[in-house]
């Protein structure tokens, strides 16, 4: 593995010109191989690009493969560093040449410059060309196992630093676990709730991050944890992520996993990827059945890949490309499942301008003002789900059960 940095004086971060010949370089100097190019805000596609090296490997050992990973200001990349490191290199073998360029950090806009400048030529490759690169490979994944049988090899062995790090996460909410929901007498079923916030803007962020209207809610999850517990009789409920209140919490059913996840002290060595397959490790180890259920995010994309059985909701009026990559991933244990009204006021306001006009809303918003009529919109509108669309969800989750 190569890694290469591209630097830029503080003016070069500003020249158009000195950006995109930058780039240009780096493609042109890989012209052997594919090149995906990412912007570090993409945090949910890194997975797609892995499952590709991996697939690339496969059937193509000694073609050489590349990741451009540009840097924006307001979104770090030690943990994409830290993913990418785990992910692609303990897989490769002799003859296998891969290389990981990076650039500093530039705004944003800067960013979406250079990485317009070479979406063109002819060996550069995107995250949706990622998705269609590792579609036999995900297809043919077995049941339970991850995507690499060295990532099984890195979760599940003992003298890895990631298994003793899972094994922390594990005891450290053990013993509050079995005080409230008491041993196990056998397999066992359990949900893995998944919050997600990180599209919504904010003050620290005022254009909020990728797709927003793919949000849950505080009210929506709470609902959502009572109608899965009430269908699919489980054990227990584990909250993973953000966005649940303290009346979701105090459910009797519900165990907190992510505060417990929080308290590992050796988290701070892993990027996102490497945290999801604590969950490979959990139900290597524990007698336990596991569904995952969230919105479509990179995150459930990246639990598919451990192995994991997932359930995500998606809408109904996504565009053709985001359904494209969502069948591609479509497997007996990566399900979606289309609901008809989004969990939080704003992706039901985003709904309603997409069915008004299809092109209105991509990805991300463009202004504040944009964030603001947004808001306007959705100010009327509520952050439920319906309760037709729990019974599908739950459908989904039971037909996963072992």
């Amino acid at each position: 593995m190569y890694k290469i940095a591209i630097k830029f004086t503080p003016d070069e971060r500003k020249d158009r010109a000195v950006i995109c010949d930058s780039f240009k370089d780096c493609l042109a100097e890989h012209r052997d191989g594919p090149v995906f190019v990412i912007g570090s805000w993409q945090t949910g596609d890194f997975c797609h690009i892995y499952a590709a090296a991996i697939h690339h490997f496969s059937v193509d050992p000694s073609r050489p493969f590349a990741i451009l990973l540009v840097e924006a200001e307001e979104f770090g990349a030690a943990g994409l560093f830290n993913d990418i490191q785990f992910a692609i290199q303990p897989t490769l073998q002799v003859g296998n040449r891969f290389t990981l360029y990076h650039t500093d950090p530039l705004t944003k806009n800067w960013a979406m410059v250079g990485m317009s400048a070479v979406a063109n030529l002819d060996n550069a490759r995107t995250p949706y060309d990622a998705t269609f690169y590792a579609k036999d490979a995900v297809q043919q994944m077995a049941k339970g196992q991850p995507l690499s049988p060295v990532w099984a090899d890195i979760v599940r062995g003992g003298e890895q630093v990631q298994s003793k790090a899972y094994n922390d996460i594990c005891m450290s909410f053990m013993q509050e676990y079995i005080d409230r929901f008491g041993r196990s007498t056998g397999r066992e079923k359990f949900i893995c709730m998944w919050g997600r916030t990180s599209g919504a803007p904010n003050p620290s962020r005022a254009l909020g991050g990728a797709n927003p209207h793919y949000d849950s809610s505080e009210t929506g999850n709470f609902q959502l944890c009572a109608a899965l517990y009430a269908f699919c009789n489980v054990k227990a409920i584990f909250l993973v992520g953000d966005g649940f209140n303290e009346e979701t919490v105090a459910l009797p059913f519900v165990f907190n996993l992510g505060a417990f996840w929080k308290r590992s002290r050796r988290k701070g060595f892993m990027g996102r990827f490497q945290e999801n397959g604590f969950f490979n490790y959990m139900t290597t180890f524990y007698d336990c059945d596991v569904v995952h259920v969230g919105m479509k995010s990179g995150g459930m994309d990246a639990l598919g890949l451990w192995g994991q059985k997932v359930v995500f909701m998606d809408t109904l009026t996504s565009p053709q490309v985001t359904i494209n990559r969502v069948e591609a991933w479509h497997t007996p244990n990566i399900v979606p499942v289309t609901i008809s009204a989004m969990p939080t006021s704003m992706g039901k306001a985003i709904e309603a301008e997409r069915r008004r006009d299809p092109t209105a809303f991509k990805t991300t918003f463009g202004s504040k003002g944009k964030v603001s009529a947004m808001a306007e919109s959705a100010s009327n509108l509520s952050d439920s789900l319906k309760l037709a669309d729990m019974k599908k969800v739950a459908a989904a989750v039971m037909h996963l059960f072992d």
